[in-house]
């Protein structure tokens, strides 16, 4: 599975209209590239190419420790999402989960309020309902990925 700039461009988005931050984050981190040893320039063919345009400007071959910075391809950007939005799922369960045990076991009401009763109206927190909900977005986001690997296995 090969993924074009116009596919990303929706992807992301879609990812700016429902998580802008992480998208900011994860555009970032794609402008940026990805670093990169000598031996790996090698092992992805692009060695050849990167030395000879350090020829042409009169820099110094890329040695044995040196490191560069190369685009990320179609494919690795769409990996980084996949990879980011389960991490992201991944630690709004896990932490949740550790909020609901603890509270649970040191005999504490699941139900966390935040404000000034004489002041306002208290906004709450279910700690039970927001785990199962990270729970099931974790879910969702496994299904997910575990559907879109099957489909690029299935296109190899």
């Amino acid at each position: 599975m090969s993924i074009d700039s116009d596919q990303y461009a929706r992807i992301m988005a879609q990812l700016k209209e429902e998580l802008g931050d992480l998208a900011d984050q994860l555009d970032h981190e794609v402008r940026q590239g990805r670093v990169v040893s000598e031996q790996k320039l090698k092992q992805e063919g692009q060695y050849a190419a990167r030395a000879s345009r350090l020829a042409e400007t009169e820099l110094p071959p890329i040695g044995k420790t040196d490191v560069a910075v190369i685009p990320y391809t179609g494919d690795e950007r769409i990996d980084l999402i996949c990879r980011t939005l389960l991490t992201l799922a991944e630690t709004m369960y896990a932490s949740r989960k550790v909020m609901l045990d603890t509270a649970v076991a040191e005999g504490m009401d699941p139900i966390i309020q935040f404000g000034d009763p004489e002041l306002e109206t208290p906004s709450a927190i279910d700690l039970t309902e927001e785990t199962a909900r990270a729970h099931l977005a974790l879910a969702v986001i496994r299904d997910l990925l575990s559907d879109d690997e099957a489909s690029a296995e299935v296109s190899r």
